[in-house]
């Protein structure tokens, strides 16, 4: 499953998946163009066109004219459309999911953190979920283990990608390249928010 597109897992060619989770994350009235520009993965003004026309024949788009020009939004009075609204939601549901997952472990993790392509919008269908896990030094290495094995499963069980755990202990984190991927473009999911930039700070 690609993130920022959830419902390519639906329709997986064509562009009305796209449409729908720019028009889902709105209520504004958007032009072709307008959501053109927003497409997550990209795509034509006439390819939106095409598929703002079958959307519209389905009642799931309402078209509106707008002086010379015509506008769109989801019709969230369609029966389907609390199901169109939960697909746009997929990522903050993983992350409600992962959250809520790390929050019963015995062993409380330093910090958890969604980074790599799930967190920038450019997953393929084929990515890794990247999540980095860091764990005080004197956590049970075999707990810690179980805990690490049956969240990644899970993850992997909700989305159809693989997990990739990065799993430190505090002691171990160090400046490298990849913690300032992390900083750069990773989304908290559990545990303080900021131990890895201040600990970073701390020990360059």
């Amino acid at each position: 499953m690609r993130l920022q597109n959830p419902f390519a897992v639906l329709s997986t060619t064509g562009l009305d998946s796209q449409v729908l989770q720019v028009t889902a994350g709105t209520e504004q009235l958007l032009s072709a163009t307008q959501i053109s520009e927003l497409l997550p993965e990209g795509g034509t003004r006439q390819g939106v066109q095409k598929a703002l026309d079958r959307l519209v024949d389905q009642g799931i788009i309402t078209e509106t004219t707008v002086g010379r020009s015509r506008a769109y939004t989801l019709n969230r009075h369609h029966l389907l459309a609390d199901a169109v609204l939960s697909i746009h939601r997929t990522r903050s549901t993983l992350l409600t999911r992962t959250a809520a997952a790390v929050a019963a472990w015995p062993v409380a993790p330093t910090t958890v953190t969604l980074f790599g392509s799930a967190a920038r919008d450019d997953m393929r269908t084929d990515s890794d979920i990247d999540l980095l896990i860091v764990l005080p030094d004197d956590a049970d290495h075999e707990a810690t283990d179980q805990q690490v094995h049956d969240l990644a499963t899970a993850m992997s069980l909700w989305t159809g990608n693989d997990v990739r755990p990065l799993v430190y202990r505090e002691s171990e984190v160090s400046p490298t390249p990849v913690f300032d991927e992390i900083l750069r473009d990773g989304i908290p999911v559990a545990g303080d928010r900021s131990w890895l930039r201040r600990h970073l700070r701390a020990t360059s």
